[in-house]
């Protein structure tokens, strides 16, 4: 490729960076506005007691949120430290992460392609793309734009390794892993792109290049377990409902990697809350099948991509590797999707259309170079879609409610819509909305009749309301639902406390704590047990 290079010089790197990030600016500035989503992760964070004591040795010794995370909450302990809870503090941050992700994004592509239309086009769509809005205006996602941070910059001197040899340059790349992988587990795949980027420079596959990796390897394994601990102790793991067969989990897997293709093309629709999908008499919606198609035809137009064939593989297995760790195969968290998880995977399919716009930029074929006017127009109009489309996401996560709101404007799916409703319940509760709260947590189990969350914490807020027969009520739903769950047996515990009937409260107290509640060990203890 280095024949081919056709950089823009120092100075026209340097102006045309200057102006994404300029436009970048502008555009993600409305999210210093924006509030702290208390009841969607945020609150969570700022609120617990070690990050506002800035509890270092914590930070790397204990999970957050089913995650281990300790350099992203050592940065939001900073922000605290610095600012309390004054939200602009966060979202500002988190702005000054997106430039730096933008600008080396765009350096590494100056490396890497040694064209700036290329290293413009990725650098710009990833700066302005509508589904890396959540990345950048939600604060709990620190670790995504930080992990990010870690990732470009250890692939950067990775090339540079490349260039020189010098083992210096790969130890700074296997630093700058380390720091990602101690931002966000998402950063494992690493080693894989590492093995990509020497594809792409066609470097010979020997045991040295093998040798080199091991320490990138064997980090990406302990990380690996280290977050599968993570999730699994928080309860974010769980084996896929029973209904989903191993040919349902092969779809949903193939589903998802085509929604984040189709989205990168077309970001409509957008939403906080993808969930799982149901089935009806035994059998997805047609679109999940649908998607098989699709995936078909991706391949073949792989296949049949000729003397391109090694850009689109580079740009697609890109994609496919860096958000292999979150697509739905055996296991899951609550939601199957989010727009999150692009923010770094995108690199690879705008890589794809920067490279096969340049390529009908430079023809020399007179019937191909009459549309370039056209061609450039589109890009124009397509960008001020995207522009637009981000202005606008960025209003909706401005606040909570906002928020959680759009996923029920959306009407995505019914499955969305009682997600959406039960989280906007728990937003009520904390504002003391409490009508509105048993409003929606009623509308959520009314889409979901199974909804035990929703019954629980309805149950809550009635007792809240002093009608501890109808949380009862509510609890044990729950409790039918879900027999061990200790959450709601603990609650049933303090509705019988409340209706006079203390023989029962001790024995769902009991169960409780055998079952994990630590706050039920400790009602137990003080109500239950003799003197």
């Amino acid at each position: 490729m280095a024949n081919q290079a056709k950089g823009g010089g120092s100075k026209n790197n340097l102006i045309a960076l200057i102006s994404i990030l300029f436009i970048t600016l502008l555009l993600f500035s409305g999210s210093i506005k924006n509030d702290i989503l208390y009841g969607w992760d945020d609150g969570e964070y700022l609120e617990d007691l070690s990050i506002q004591n800035l509890e270092v040795e914590k930070f790397f010794t204990s999970y957050y949120l089913g995650m281990y995370q300790p350099l992203a909450v050592l940065s939001l302990s900073l922000n605290y430290k610095a600012a309390g809870l004054s939200a602009p503090a966060y979202h500002l941050t988190n702005i000054i992460l997106h430039l730096l992700n933008v600008s080396l994004v765009f350096l590494l592509f100056i490396k890497f392609s040694k064209r700036l239309q290329i290293a413009a086009i990725i650098a710009f769509l990833f700066a302005i793309h509508p589904m890396h809005v959540e990345a950048v205006s939600w604060i709990a996602t620190r670790s995504n734009s930080l992990y990010s941070l870690f990732f470009l910059a250890s692939l950067f001197y990775y090339l540079i390794y490349l260039e020189t040899k010098k083992y210096l340059d790969l130890t700074i790349s296997f630093l700058f892993f380390i720091f990602s992988c101690f931002s966000k587990s998402m950063a494992i795949t690493l080693p894989l792109v590492l093995l990509l980027l020497d594809y792409y420079n066609n470097r010979q596959f020997d045991k040295n290049l093998f040798f080199e990796k091991i320490p990138f390897l064997l980090v990406s394994i302990i990380f690996g377990i280290v977050t599968i601990n993570a999730a699994s102790d928080f309860g974010h793991i769980k084996n896929l409902e029973v209904d989903y067969h191993l040919i349902d989990r092969f779809v949903l897997f193939i589903y998802a990697i085509v929604f984040y293709i189709l989205r990168a093309i077309a970001p409509n629709n957008l939403s906080a809350v993808y969930a799982y999908p149901e089935k009806f008499n035994g059998l997805l919606s047609w679109d999940y099948y649908a998607s098989l198609a699709f995936f078909g035809l991706l391949v073949i137009i792989v296949l049949k991509s000729g003397k391109h064939k090694k850009q689109v593989i580079f740009g697609l297995l890109f994609f496919i590797i860096t958000i292999f760790p979150v697509l739905p195969i055996l296991w899951s968290r609550m939601l199957m999707l989010a727009d999150r998880y692009t923010y770094i995977p995108y690199i690879g399919l705008f890589f794809i259309l920067s490279h096969f716009y340049t390529i009908f930029r430079d023809s020399k074929n007179l019937k191909i170079r009459k549309y370039r006017l056209s061609l450039s127009i589109g890009l124009i109009i397509y960008a001020l879609f995207l522009t637009v489309t981000t202005y606008q996401r960025i209003d909706i996560w401005s606040n909570a409610y906002k928020m959680i709101s759009n996923v029920i404007e959306n009407n995505r799916s019914d499955v969305d819509v009682s997600i959406g409703y039960f989280f906007r319940g728990n937003i009520r509760d904390i504002a003391r909305d409490y009508d509105g709260a048993i409003s929606d947590f009623s509308k959520a189990i009314e889409l979901n009749p199974d909804y035990t969350m929703a019954y629980n914490n309805r149950g809550i807020i009635k007792g809240t309301k002093g009608n501890f027969k109808e949380a009862w009520n509510d609890f044990n739903k729950a409790i039918e639902l879900e027999p061990t769950y200790a959450d709601a047996i603990y609650n049933r515990g303090n509705a019988y406390f409340y209706l006079e009937e203390p023989d029962n409260a001790c024995k769902d107290w009991e169960k409780a704590s055998r079952l994990g509640s630590k706050q039920a060990n400790l009602i137990y203890n003080k109500y239950c047990r003799p003197n």
